[in-house]
């Protein structure tokens, strides 16, 4: 029989506007000036000769737009287009035990969010993504194949010969505590010496001296439950480890080159085991800082997908492994942890989508997806799939070069939107923690002073803004006009 084990706890499209990159000319050069953003709105004018007046000017240009300033028409001059930052994905995926549950649509949780990320891999939308995979629980290396008492699992203790006598299903056990719900504190013990069935010692039973039935596949006769003699297997194998977490199983490659062997990969595998959700997310985050710093022109991002709140391995408390997502968001590089949980009505009770919640809010994702069992899993699951693959890609662009032999001036570079006859210049802030919660703004992923930018960053405020942008708006990036700030 397969193994089964104590189980975890059961846990639109997006526009994106047609980008294009505006390069301005101006009447002075400046190619030397490399860090020095202007610092005020007043400089910026007399700089650049802005009208920094609100109000509009009669030629088309919005200056009284959620920003307040637009470029004038003697700025605009050569027209190239803006790429968006390529995004990564390093996806997190659980296949415990309770992946194993069925959904309203009497297939397993782990068949339909199969389903949902081999669709995902194979969209034609997805080309150009970068994703990579790596699955929780993973087994410690060195644990025991069998055993046939505890002292020969070490580490990986107990051997599973006892299970919880009133349960359903069978759950291995080693002591009474193991038998009592993490849920409803329902008592399922005792916790009773495990069985086997006479004709087919692969099967595993409770009450010893009566019938097993017949094979689930054959129709066989599976004997009489008798005292358990073959070899069984170690309850506690999964790694705790963050390093083989770190280590993907697929690692991220471009679609759609690399859908095959993500699909095969996912085909292999099969639910089994507890929750470690820390190193887990650790690890992750952790592969996908390695990526980011050896491809900074790219956004990398962590999703952790999981039907369950942390069942093992330090820490399981849920604040503390929101601080885990927090560290990767302010890190540098900064990786924000996208994550998706798949919940019956009964994980509300245990307040399991809240839980996912606050590491969704902390790792930078504002509040998690949420996929509800008594609808169709897989769409949903593809649907969230969708929004984060779609969502960021709007909000972070690659840094275009000025034309000619002109050296790129990072104190002259605009970013502005255009909707219709209407121009509103984004303004400028240093970084991520100075953006305007009512203006938003955009920022380099590196302080020019610093270091060398690879991207614009749109804050929060004005990412939503672009997302919600009529049809045939644009974001337009404008070289050559001193930045204008807040």
């Amino acid at each position: 029989m397969p193994r089964s084990a104590r189980v975890a706890v059961g846990i639109g499209s997006i526009l994106i506007a047609a980008w294009q990159s505006v390069a301005c000319g101006s009447s002075e050069s400046h190619p030397g000036m490399i860090g020095n953003v202007a610092g005020s709105a007043a400089n910026a004018g007399a700089a650049g000769g802005l009208n920094l007046m609100s109000g509009g000017n009669g030629d088309g240009v919005d200056s009284g737009g959620a920003n307040g300033v637009g470029l004038p028409d003697a700025c605009a001059a050569d027209i190239t287009t803006a790429k968006p930052v390529p995004l990564d994905m390093y996806i997190m995926l659980d296949v415990s035990s309770s992946m194993l549950e069925a959904t309203s649509l009497q297939i397993s949780k782990w068949d339909a969010v199969k389903a949902a990320l081999e669709a995902f891999l194979k969209d034609d939308a997805s080309a150009g993504l970068g994703v990579g995979l790596q699955y929780f629980p993973l087994q410690k290396p060195n644990a025991p194949a069998s055993c046939t008492k505890n002292e020969d699992c070490g580490d990986s203790a107990p051997c599973f010969l006892k299970a919880c006598k009133n349960f359903k299903q069978i759950i291995a056990c080693d002591q009474a505590a193991d038998c009592v719900s993490r849920n409803s504190g329902v008592d399922y013990g005792p916790c009773a010496v495990l069985g086997q069935c006479a004709k087919d010692p692969d099967y595993v039973c409770r009450d010893q001296g009566l019938p097993c039935g017949t094979n689930p596949d054959t129709g066989a006769d599976l004997g009489n439950c008798v005292p358990h003699s073959a070899p069984s297997f170690c309850m506690n194998t999964e790694s705790c480890d963050i390093a083989q977490y770190a280590a993907p199983s697929s690692p991220i490659a471009e679609l759609p080159g690399s859908a095959a062997t993500l699909v095969a990969s996912i085909d292999k595998q099969t639910p089994s085991g507890a929750t470690p959700t820390a190193p887990a997310l650790s690890g992750a985050i952790q592969q996908a800082s390695a990526w980011a710093k050896a491809h900074p022109d790219h956004r990398v991002v962590t999703v952790l997908a999981t039907d369950g709140v942390p069942t093992l391995c330090a820490p399981t408390e849920i604040d503390l492994v929101a601080n885990i997502a927090k560290g990767g968001v302010t890190a540098t590089p900064s990786i924000s942890t996208f994550v998706i949980g798949v919940f019956g009505p009964a994980d509300a009770a245990v307040n399991a989508p809240d839980n996912l919640n606050q590491i969704a809010k902390q790792g930078g994702s504002k509040q998690a997806f949420i996929v509800d069992t008594t609808q169709d899993v897989t769409k949903q699951f593809l649907s969230a799939l969708d929004t984060i693959r779609g969502g960021r890609l709007a909000c972070q662009f690659q840094i275009p070069q000025p034309s000619g032999n002109e050296t790129l001036d990072y104190g002259r570079v605009n970013v502005e939107l255009s909707s219709g006859t209407h121009k509103t210049v984004v303004y400028y802030v240093k970084d991520a923690a100075t953006c305007d919660p009512t203006t938003g703004g955009w920022y380099y992923d590196v302080d020019p002073a610093l270091g060398t930018p690879t991207q614009i960053v749109a804050c929060p405020t004005s990412c939503t803004q672009f997302q919600a942008a009529t049809t045939g708006a644009s974001v337009g990036i404008a070289l050559g006009c001193t930045t204008i700030v807040k």
